[in-house]
């Protein structure tokens, strides 16, 4: 059985964390303020802690980076953030799986691919790309092991999307959306 903790109960964090306990792994959700998934373990956690970043994945096999500050606290949360789940990964032998955005790329000139150029001027987009790019270092390095998953928009249950739109991805059905 594997252990894993999930960082963050936002739309991806909640969804994941359930998900992985319905196939018998054990989970842990950590976040600010103790929120709480169905079938998983609860912690309290200051993600830009390393010390208790640490002990929260005693065991884990797996670190999935789903949390995500307010916009305005990004400059001084983001960077210790990156910096703790490298110690706890790094410490318990974990691999990171870090939710991240499209922000690093900035104003895309055309389709955008995992080998597209990370241009953003813009300040949260450097400060993702500069988290992703430490990350990326200590994974190329050997240090840890790490993977970063970019999405633009999240469409899933108590998504903004979901409730304007019927959700044919909760029934597992085929959907369009209108966009490159």
């Amino acid at each position: 059985m594997n252990k894993h903790l999930v960082v963050g109960a936002g739309l991806i964090g909640c969804l994941l964390a359930e998900r992985l306990a319905a196939r018998g792994d054990t989970v842990t959700i950590a976040t600010r303020s103790g929120s709480t998934a169905v079938g998983v373990t609860t912690l309290v956690l200051d993600a830009s802690d390393p010390a208790t970043f640490v002990q929260a994945a005693t065991d884990a096999s797996t670190i999935f980076v789903c949390t995500n500050p307010p916009y305005t606290d990004w400059a001084a949360q983001w960077p210790p953030i990156f910096d703790a789940a490298i110690a706890a990964a790094s410490a318990m032998g974990a691999r990171i799986v870090v939710m991240g955005n499209l922000y690093p790329y900035g104003s895309p000139t055309g389709a955008m691919s995992e080998h597209s150029p990370e241009t953003t001027t813009e300040v949260k987009g450097l400060i993702r790309r500069a988290g992703w790019a430490k990350i990326r270092t200590a994974h190329d390095t050997g240090y840890i092991r790490a993977v970063e998953v970019r999405a633009s928009d999240y469409v899933a249950r108590h998504a903004a999307l979901r409730d304007s739109k019927r959700n044919p991805v909760d029934t597992e059905r085929t959907h369009c959306e209108a966009g490159d």
